[in-house]
């Protein structure tokens, strides 16, 4: 982050100039505000993947930090200007702020500092299923029930259905299997979510019992699903600066700095916008405590 061309100011500039009168006639335009939020989102990421190749200049350990820098001024300009053409209301708020922060979260694994640090496919789960019947063959031995038994727990299963293993991160450390879920909060409508969560958690430990599965939360403060999902020990959970220490830990990014340094909504968001999210009857503003 020392060479100077590559600043957070610099970057948020490039991204203004290039989206700011496109954008203004996007507003104009007959059509949905769907639509015009498309086109937009489209910009954004076209003027993030033209400013990527700058971070070549950096070496591939010096890398960590300017992406995230990049990442973050992508997610003023994506907030900012989708906003002029459809303005956020509460749910796209939370669930937009929710997919910015795991990408912002993610960037750290792009460009890792810890040479150990290796991403890999998720399991399939028909090996998790495959690896379930042969512990069970296994142990079931010569017992006078044997096929009937395997018979009942394969039925189980097919009853339970596919389950999707794809999580937000899945790597490896010094050859040991990590899975990350990054969620921005729990609340009171995430009980869907701590069931999944315990399923596929008990479904990578069937694929490999040395898995170590952690829950990153943004918030602090967060509903009592998640009080159940740190009972369970199955997995570990982190939330607010002990998420971000966890991301340091793991891949080496700096995450205090950037996020002492660069990461500052009142200045980089524009007043307008700063007070409808704080006008709305549930002030959004809560969602940027980064």
């Amino acid at each position: 982050m020392s060479m100077p061309s590559f600043s957070k100011v610099n970057i948020l500039n490039d991204f203004h100039r290039s989206l700011e009168d496109v954008v203004a006639g996007i507003v104009a335009e007959h059509s949905t505000p769907k639509e015009k939020a498309q086109k937009v989102n489209a910009l954004v990421n076209g003027v993030k993947t033209a400013l990527a190749p700058q971070l070549l200049q950096f070496s591939d350990k010096e890398r960590t930090e300017p992406a995230l820098v990049l990442q973050y001024c992508y997610t003023v300009a994506s907030l900012e200007y989708r906003h002029k053409v459809w303005p956020y209301e509460y749910m796209t708020f939370s669930r937009r702020i929710g997919e910015l922060w795991e990408a912002f979260c993610s960037t750290a694994w792009d460009f890792p500092k810890q040479t150990d640090v290796k991403r890999i496919a998720p399991p399939d789960f028909d090996k998790v299923r495959s690896a379930l019947m042969k512990r069970l063959r296994n142990n079931v031995g010569k017992h006078e029930k044997r096929e009937e038994i395997l018979e009942d727990v394969n039925t189980f299963v097919n009853i339970v259905g596919e389950i999707n293993m794809v999580e937000d991160e899945v790597f490896t450390v010094k050859g040991i299997p990590h899975v990350i879920d990054f969620k921005s909060g729990f609340g009171s409508n995430e009980k869907g979510n701590m069931l999944r969560l315990q399923t596929v958690g008990r479904a990578y430990r069937i694929w490999n019992n040395e898995t170590r599965l952690l829950l990153l939360v943004r918030q602090d403060d967060n509903n009592n699903y998640l009080k159940v999902l740190r009972k369970s020990d199955l997995w570990s959970v982190y939330t607010g600066d002990a998420a971000y220490q966890q991301i340091t830990e793991i891949t080496g990014a700096n995450m205090a700095q950037v996020r002492h340094d660069i990461i500052n909504w009142e200045s980089d968001l524009t007043p307008q916008f700063l007070q409808y999210l704080k006008n709305q009857p549930t002030d959004l503003t809560s969602y940027l405590a980064w």
